[in-house]
């Protein structure tokens, strides 16, 4: 008992010191948690008031919304009630460690956007970050309820960055007919170390026990083999891919083969200098790119 005990205060003294790394000690203290769901899911909910539009964020793979604190009380802070969700399996959520289908990341998020709309009035806006991105577009396509969708990058699963790529999903999904239950480490993909180069909380980043690194080959192949409606028909909602020209991850030339070859129109608004950690890198310059352009293209705020 007593080794359990010093075990939880040592974890809890790390996540003490990664909030402090990533300098969101005050942010935090503007959230309000909310669990929604027999799961549960958690939210993050940062008010701004009754009238303003609802934007729900979708955090990239394997994190979870409390790593955000600073954008999303930024977003707060420019007009916007805010809901950050961890999704199933990640971060403070319910469900098993690091996993889910699209289809259950989308039935979850309507959940979620079912429960704050019984309190908030204004429009429904998504942003997805990275693979979160995916799952916006996802959720969309489903609820006519969203009138925009923010895309922090896009990947888009049959317009493959390279044949590496290719070949890589489809081993993936080969293999989770066989082993879905396998996991795969996200290393494998991911240089952690270089996306987190030089970020005064990289170290507690890659020891923090809620992020997931490795996934369920069910999960990848779901992800990765999700057909997006948005290549073959046009919706209702606007739409915007917000694209670091120094990507690490996805060149920016990525973005501009999938606004070719989509058949719903994507605004593409480049970012000078910044790579693919700009929710952490450069926060306030996103809330600005991002805020002005709801605001400008989709309707004031």
């Amino acid at each position: 008992m007593s080794r359990k005990r010093d075990d939880n205060i040592e974890i809890e003294l790390k996540r003490l010191t990664l909030r402090r790394q990533l300098g969101i000690e005050s942010q935090l203290q503007q959230r309000q948690c909310i669990s929604v769901g027999e799961l549960p899911l958690h939210t993050e909910y940062y008010h701004h008031g009754a009238e303003a539009p609802l934007l729900l964020f979708l955090p990239g793979i394997g994190t979870y919304c409390e790593l955000y604190a600073e954008l999303l009380a930024g977003f707060c802070a420019q007009g916007f009630n805010v809901v950050g969700v961890d999704l199933r399996g990640h971060g403070y959520s319910g469900g098993t460690r690091g996993l889910y289908t699209v289809k259950q990341a989308v039935a979850d998020s309507m959940q979620v956007i079912d429960h704050y709309r019984q309190t908030i009035d204004g429009p429904v806006y998504l942003y997805g970050y990275s693979i979160g991105a995916l799952l916006a577009v996802a959720i969309a396509e489903q609820d006519e309820r969203v009138d925009a969708v923010v895309c922090g990058t896009l990947l888009v699963p049959e317009i493959a960055p390279d044949m590496l790529h290719h070949l890589g999903w489809s081993w993936i999904w080969s293999s989770a007919l066989l082993m879905p239950g396998m996991h795969m480490p996200m290393k494998n993909f991911i240089d952690y170390d270089r996306l987190l180069a030089g970020h005064p909380a990289g170290d507690e980043i890659n020891s923090d026990p809620r992020i997931v690194f490795d996934y369920p080959l069910q999960t990848l192949s779901s992800l990765f083999t999700h057909r997006l409606g948005v290549l073959r028909q046009a919706y209702d909602f606007r739409s915007l891919i917000i694209h670091g020209e120094q990507d690490e991850v996805l060149p920016l030339s990525y973005s501009r083969r999938v606004q070719e070859a989509l058949v719903h129109p994507f605004a593409l608004q480049p970012v000078p200098g910044e790579g693919h950690m700009l929710p952490w890198d450069n926060p306030d310059l996103l809330v600005q790119q991002i805020s002005a352009w709801l605001q400008d293209t989709v309707t004031g705020v």
